[in-house]
């Protein structure tokens, strides 16, 4: 029985490779390459226009106030529908204002605004 001789008793055998530390390392991806962290750069100005329509929408509470009690005064007594409707517009754009600071999106701002301002029409139409 023969039996070959193993590679590390063997001096004709081939050498088994070695790593090289003089070769140059593998490239790392640079940091522009990746994916970035930072926030978008209108976030900020999203975040302002949210804070002051919350300003807004204060005022516009007052203004569907005031109607709410000249008609009051002027009509029946009775609030109706689009009084209640013209409330809970507000109420639903206070919600997405502050959904808007905590998550700047330009259609939150822009629901912000648009149910700011539907609260005095809608207590106008009443």
């Amino acid at each position: 029985m023969t039996t070959t001789p193993s590679p590390d008793r063997n001096p004709d055998a081939t050498p088994t490779p070695t790593l090289d530390e003089t070769a140059p390392e593998a490239p790392t991806p640079a940091p522009e390459a990746t994916a970035p962290t930072a926030p978008a750069p209108y976030t900020f100005g999203l975040r302002v226009a949210a804070a002051f329509g919350l300003l807004f929408l204060v005022a516009c509470l007052v203004l569907t106030a005031i109607f709410t009690l000249g008609d009051a005064i002027d009509g029946d007594g009775v609030g109706g529908v689009f009084i209640t409707a013209g409330f809970w517009s507000l109420a639903l754009g206070a919600a997405a204002g502050v959904a808007a600071l905590v998550v700047p999106r330009r259609a939150l701002v822009t629901a912000q605004y648009c149910l700011g301002l539907a609260g005095p029409l809608l207590a106008l139409m009443d």
